[in-house]
């Protein structure tokens, strides 16, 4: 069947189900299945069987580990353009085919957001703990353990500011200059960083300690939509430098 974004009914003659609003299209993909079965006004077997063809295509064309958003746009046209052909007749009923797009966003949010919270977790698992700084009264000599003063959002950015890591005096350094460091600058990426849940020093160290070829498929695999090779290579390369 020919499809078309303006089509109001179906070959039968029965109106078409239209597109949800934008509010309600967001709110169905954040909600449960159960939400989206009630959308589509079809039983749950025939919205299993319909999730299951979207679902197995996915796995060979799309990432599955990041958002619709995050996907290569001209993949995504293409695994569009095959459901459509693939599940024509089924579609039929829906104005612009916008079934295929509410549930695979659906789908790669929940699978996204469990990759990344279970990442997120590893890494505050993995951050070294606080270190304490020992002291001496003046008074009576003795030794008092003092934690680190509370951490907080960091004081605007100077140029004249700026230090280089190897010549920090033990201060820690931000993801923000971190990147600033690396050949060409990557400080754009500072929120692709933090999404990822690396938005310390500590997070740094964190992957800088695994094998350059774990950290060179790590950064591939989830930011290569967003850097080109030689950014990834020049990124493992700097944090093979870190001390």
């Amino acid at each position: 069947m020919q499809h078309h974004s303006n089509e109001s009914a179906t070959d039968d003659g029965h109106r078409a189900i239209p597109r949800p609003t934008p509010a309600d299209f967001r709110k169905l993909v954040s909600g449960p299945q159960e939400n989206i079965i009630r959308a589509m006004d079809i039983s749950p077997p025939a919205f299993e069987e319909f999730k299951k063809i979207l679902r197995d295509q996915a796995v060979m064309m799309l990432d599955c580990e990041r958002f619709l958003h995050e996907q290569m746009p001209d993949i995504w046209a293409i695994y569009l353009n095959w459901a459509r052909e693939e599940l024509a007749s089924f579609l039929s009923r829906y104005t612009d085919a916008w079934p295929v797009e509410l549930y695979v966003e659906h789908y790669l949010s929940k699978k996204t957001y469990a990759k990344r919270h279970a990442f997120r977790a590893k890494m505050t698992k993995l951050r070294p703990a606080p270190k304490t700084a020992h002291v001496k009264s003046s008074a009576s000599e003795r030794g008092v353990s003092m934690l680190p003063a509370p951490g907080g959002p960091p004081p605007p950015y100077e140029d004249h500011d700026f230090v280089q890591p190897d010549a920090a005096g033990g201060d820690d350094i931000t993801v923000e200059n971190f990147l600033k460091t690396v050949n060409p600058d990557l400080s754009h990426l500072l929120p692709a960083f933090e999404e990822l849940g690396i938005s310390s020093e500590a997070d740094l160290v964190v992957v800088r300690s695994w094998v350059p070829a774990v950290r060179k498929d790590f950064f591939e695999r989830e930011l290569m939509g967003r850097m080109s090779a030689l950014q990834i290579q020049a990124l493992n390369v700097k944090l093979g430098e870190m001390n």
